[in-house]
């Protein structure tokens, strides 16, 4: 049995109140249903003098499926730009617990667009552990922020990414990377001011999902090579 993660972040700023933030979170997937609209999560808490507004999602997300969803600090001073002071929503779940590809087709972007996202992903939890280290070493060589603002570390099989996030990664436009990527993923498509780039809506066996990323760069240079 898989686990998969599920992983959305928005770039939070001094002027996007933690209220205002989470209202158009909720009525953007109020129509979603089935526990996937977060009807039953209730008022958020104050921050109060936390730096970090954090609440589980577990009793208001479908049976099985586990989730936490965060708000940063929004005092001018403190926001920094680092994917550290993202505010996230993580939904974790087996594949034998959901649809997965009403999941990948259906709540994926809808939660995208909700949360106002600047990248989000579905994740093979074990492959991430991997690359976790990995990650680390990048951001030890280099003091980016490899896997969060200031670059992709890994294409995962369903993904999302802005404009900025593209052009920093790939030196493409949303529209060129489509153009690259045409034919040879189930869904390159323009979406929210960036990409919705998903390889497959099916389940990928583990030892299928490392190649996923080497395939999809491959298909980015030898376009930009011809």
């Amino acid at each position: 049995m898989a686990m998969h993660k599920l992983e959305f972040r928005h770039r939070a700023y001094h002027g996007d109140s933690i209220e205002t933030r989470h209202a158009q979170f909720i009525e953007g997937i109020s129509t979603l249903g089935k526990g996937w609209d977060l009807n039953g999560l209730g008022e958020l808490p104050d921050i109060g003098s936390e730096l970090v507004l954090s609440v589980t999602l577990d009793k208001a997300l479908p049976p099985g499926i586990k989730g936490r969803l965060s708000y940063q600090y929004r005092d001018e001073g403190y926001l920094e730009n680092n994917a550290q002071y993202d505010d996230t929503l993580f939904i974790e779940f087996s594949s034998e617990s959901v649809d997965f590809s009403d999941v990948v087709k259906r709540l994926f972007p809808s939660y995208v667009k909700a949360f106002s996202c600047y990248r989000a992903t579905l994740h093979n939890r074990a492959l991430t552990r991997r690359d976790w280290p990995k990650v680390l070493d990048a951001f030890e060589a280099t003091g980016k922020d490899v896997n969060g603002r200031d670059g992709i570390y890994r294409i995962n099989s369903v993904n999302y990414f802005d404009d900025a996030l593209c052009r920093l990664e790939f030196n493409l436009t949303p529209s060129q990377i489509i153009e690259h990527l045409r034919g040879g993923v189930e869904i390159a498509s323009e979406f929210e001011n960036g990409i919705l780039l998903i390889y497959t809506s099916h389940e990928v066996a583990e030892s299928d999902l490392e190649g996923i990323d080497n395939e999809v760069r491959r298909l980015l240079s030898d376009s930009q090579a011809v």
